[in-house]
């Protein structure tokens, strides 16, 4: 199977790419996974995802690589239903994974400005998913605190705490959000922790 097929098969959410030697990406040869959450492996997958807008999502495809969770190309149809290839970061619109993603990375990656709610959703799927919510729950906590939806984001930043955050900045965070609510001893607490951490 090769990436210009992706749109034909309506169930698989996540595709490795086995060849890359075509110069041409939308001829890279690929395998269908039974993956529903981005893997947290050494990988080269295509996986569904959505162009946002205000008021609609369109289906079309990213390639992931993993475990650093970068993004370099976006798969579309265009009005004729040719396959067509983009850059990942050169998209008008905000282009997400349609599945949430069990590596660390950046978590703009779900945050689509468009429409915050779209990759909320998915992340908020990916959780009930998954066994480690770290990563996930991070990525939701930063969208979360960008929304100002400051409970929520308390919310995931302890969650990641709870199974051990990534970095030391889970209780910056969880000190600057308590701040904003006006719990100076909780703030003071996570402000002890962020500094007592290496």
């Amino acid at each position: 199977m090769e990436i210009k097929d992706v749109f034909t098969d309506k169930k698989t959410k996540i595709f490795q790419i086995i060849d890359e030697e075509s110069e041409n990406e939308i001829n890279w040869k690929i395998k269908s996974t039974e993956f529903e959450l981005i893997p947290e492996i050494e990988g080269n997958f295509i996986v569904k995802a959505l162009e946002v807008f205000e008021n609609k999502t369109v289906e079309c495809y990213i390639q992931i690589i993993t475990p650093e969770r970068n993004a370099d190309f976006v798969f579309k149809e265009d009005e004729r239903g040719k396959v067509i290839v983009e850059n990942f970061y050169e998209q008008q619109n905000s282009v997400i994974p349609s599945v949430a993603s069990e590596c660390f990375g950046v978590y703009e990656l779900y945050y689509s400005r468009e429409n915050p709610k779209v990759g909320i959703e998915i992340l908020k799927n990916g959780i009930r998913k998954t066994e480690n919510k770290i990563n996930i729950a991070e990525d939701l906590g930063y969208i979360y605190r960008d929304e100002k939806m400051i409970d929520e984001a308390i919310e995931m930043f302890l969650l990641s705490e709870k199974y051990e955050p990534n970095s030391k900045y889970t209780f910056q965070e969880l000190s600057q959000l308590y701040l904003k609510k006006g719990n100076i001893e909780k703030q003071k607490e996570y402000e002890t922790k962020f500094n007592n951490a290496k």
